[in-house]
């Protein structure tokens, strides 16, 4: 793999150089890893008291560099990861110990230009896979499970499905309604004339039960939210939690029964004349005990 020409450190590579502008190690050759170009000071500048105005290469030894991945906060280590994914370099799956191995492969190859006398740092490494891998350009995205990642920048992005809340939370939320069948509409009403009115349900009653039911149910549609939780580095799904609500319950379906049914003058009759019989017999054979 043909390596590129070395470029200017990113704001990102440049926050970690830093890191290393007091280290103790030494000047190119000697199988050191470069790490690209730091602001350093002078002696003149040194002397004056004044901010450094030039830059000068850092080389580090290849345990500094090795460290260095440890110092990184989670963000870096993650966009490490997901450039690590694009390039091919790491699998889908993969966490910071991967990750891990892989900054120590890259010093350990940087270390031998290094030897050489040529200025690689790993930043250069690891973006020669990102081009080879056919990451060009900062439109260059690639899907990592429901994100997708930029394999120059490591920026990432949630591609769904549903609204992203924010560490690695998203939540999507589905309305239907959900109509009773009419065999089951059937066996609703007939129970309910039976324990009512002790008889079965009429044409017209039947229909005139139907249609309220779905009048009810139509207004009171199923929301169903679902929030899924993912792993920021392989986009996949780690838990999910649903939460429906709405809709018609079977107590509000029988309610609705009840209500057809006392709207009619034969319930009175029939309550009336059960409660009658009921107190007739209590006379007869005694009330119950």
């Amino acid at each position: 793999m043909a390596i590129q020409a070395p470029k200017p450190p990113s704001g990102g590579e440049s926050a970690i150089l830093g890191q290393f502008a007091q280290g103790t190690a030494t000047s190119g050759g000697g199988g050191v890893v470069y790490m690209g170009r730091t602001t350093a000071p002078t002696a003149a500048d040194e002397r004056s008291g004044r901010a450094p105005r030039g830059t000068t290469d850092l080389w580090v030894t290849t345990d500094e560099a090795n460290q260095d991945f440890y110092t990184w906060n989670k963000k870096k280590q993650n966009d490490f990861l997901s450039q690590g994914i694009v390039s091919g370099q790491l699998a889908l799956g993969d966490g910071p110990m991967e990750a891990g191995k892989l900054w120590a492969k890259l010093g350990k190859e940087a270390s031998l230009y290094g030897k050489a006398g040529q200025k690689v740092s790993p930043y250069d490494l690891l973006g020669s896979y990102v081009n080879a891998a056919g990451g060009s350009g900062k439109n260059a995205w690639v899907s990592v499970g429901a994100f997708q990642v930029n394999n120059v920048t490591g920026e990432k992005k949630f591609v769904g499905p549903g609204k992203y809340l924010g560490n690695g939370k998203a939540q999507q939320t589905d309305t239907r309604t959900d109509l009773t069948d009419p065999d089951t509409a059937k066996a609703i009403a007939t129970k309910l004339f039976q324990d009512l009115m002790g008889r079965d349900p009429g044409q017209g009653e039947l229909g005139a039960f139907a249609t309220a039911l779905s009048s009810a149910e139509t207004a009171n549609p199923i929301s169903q939210t679902t929030t899924t939780e993912y792993d920021m580095n392989t986009g996949q799904a780690l838990d999910t939690d649903i939460k429906s609500s709405g809709g018609v319950s079977a107590d509000g379906k029988a309610y609705i029964g009840q209500q057809q049914i006392k709207k009619q003058k034969e319930y009175g009759a029939v309550q009336a004349a059960t409660t009658y019989q009921n107190a007739f017999d209590n006379l007869v054979y005694g009330a119950p005990a």
